[in-house]
């Protein structure tokens, strides 16, 4: 026997919670619908877990698991994140830039959250609700407090966003020498600790800064790429003899417009855009090329240093490198070039892990009355 749940009567539907009992109900109704064990089910969250236990990590992905009981196959749910203490979040904070989102169950479900670091300390708790109906609906069930763990910050310089001047000294050749033929003493090495991973290229450009153009050959005898502690040699590369490949250094052949103000045109990003050759000798005022000694006097040096080195980890300082006679560096040709113009070259492409650092093997060698500006001459970069 069955009462009137819309048998005798106006049909009524009761809403309190999906899925929808149709019907007016008795105590009758409720004790055959026991018996048969046909009454619906009320729709729960059971559990609700997150991969990263009480703590939501910055740069990380936190999965969160929800079983469910007594929802319709494919029925969609709702979250939302709310701030418990520290700094108000806002959608800006998250990889999906929203505060909200959805997932589906069957009976269960899952769905990510990714906060993106930051250089802040910022100190954040926060919560995470399941909601139906929509990302304002009710809440029927929410996460213990998370603790929003901020990234480590990057070690190193950024170098991929714009390049980064990493020459040592100005070195009075015509001083040092005493006479006006190239520069024949020691070659620096300048070193920049990199916050970039990943798979990418060492960009080098050399600036025109000297008020005599012909007066600015930069040598540069050699590249490292080492581990953070710098105790490893990952890559190294010394230009004491010519090669050619597609696994060596390459050049850019045009100069770079003119900037009168600290910098070069192109960031890495731009440099990664040109087109690039193999590096040979014989100059030119837009690339780089091989050579031992220049024709300028005054300027440039006389030879480049000890392939040793490519398996030698170069020491950081003024006056670290011999030169090694009969060998070869590479350099930007400046006679006839642009003042306040740049050239770039690149390496081969290799895998770099935040905090790594290059070391390059130079000398801003020239005449101590047209000088270099140290700060302003040789950049480097990575993409």
């Amino acid at each position: 026997m069955r009462n009137n749940s819309g048998v005798i009567g106006l049909r009524r539907t009761i809403k309190k919670m999906p899925p929808s009992a149709s019907g007016v109900h008795n105590l009758f109704d409720q004790f055959n619908n026991m018996e048969s064990d046909k009454w619906p089910i009320a729709p729960k969250v059971l559990t609700f877990t997150g991969s990263n236990g009480s703590n939501l990590p910055e740069n990380a992905v936190t999965t969160f698991t929800v079983t469910t009981e007594g929802f319709p196959s494919d029925e969609t749910l709702y979250y939302s994140i709310s701030t418990v203490s520290g700094t108000a979040l806002v959608a800006a904070d998250f990889l999906s830039n929203s505060l909200t989102g959805s997932f589906t169950v069957d009976p269960n479900g899952t769905f990510g959250i990714k906060p993106l670091g930051d250089s802040l300390s910022e100190s954040n708790t926060a919560k995470i609700e399941i909601r139906t109906g929509s990302v304002s609906g009710p809440i029927i069930k929410e996460s213990g407090t998370l603790t929003i763990t901020d990234a480590e910050t990057p070690t190193g310089e950024d170098i991929s966003s714009s390049f980064y001047e990493i020459s040592n000294r100005f070195i009075e050749s015509n001083t040092y020498m005493g006479n006006s033929a190239d520069y024949n003493g020691p070659y620096d090495v300048g070193e920049v600790q990199t916050d970039f991973s990943g798979s990418g290229r060492i960009y080098i450009a050399v600036k025109v800064t000297s008020d005599t153009t012909y007066y600015n050959d930069v040598p540069i005898a050699g590249v490292q790429h080492l581990n953070s502690a710098g105790d490893t040699l990952k890559n190294s590369w010394t230009f004491s003899s010519q090669w050619t490949g597609t696994t060596v250094w390459e050049t850019h052949t045009y100069q770079s417009s003119a900037q009168t103000s600290d910098g070069i045109p192109w960031t890495p990003s731009n440099a990664s855009s040109l087109t690039y050759s193999t590096i040979t000798s014989g100059g030119g005022t837009g690339k780089f090329s091989f050579t031992s000694s220049t024709g300028s006097s005054n300027t440039g040096c006389a030879d480049g240093i000890s392939d040793d080195y490519d398996t030698t980890i170069a020491s950081v300082g003024n006056g670290q490198i011999s030169q090694s006679s009969n060998t070869y560096y590479v350099y930007r040709e400046t006679s006839g070039s642009t003042r306040y113009t740049a050239a770039v070259m690149r390496g081969p492409s290799v895998t770099f892990v935040a905090g790594d650092k290059i070391r390059v093997i130079h000398a801003l060698a020239g005449v101590s009355s047209r000088p270099m500006d140290a700060d302003d001459s040789l950049f480097i970069g990575v993409y």
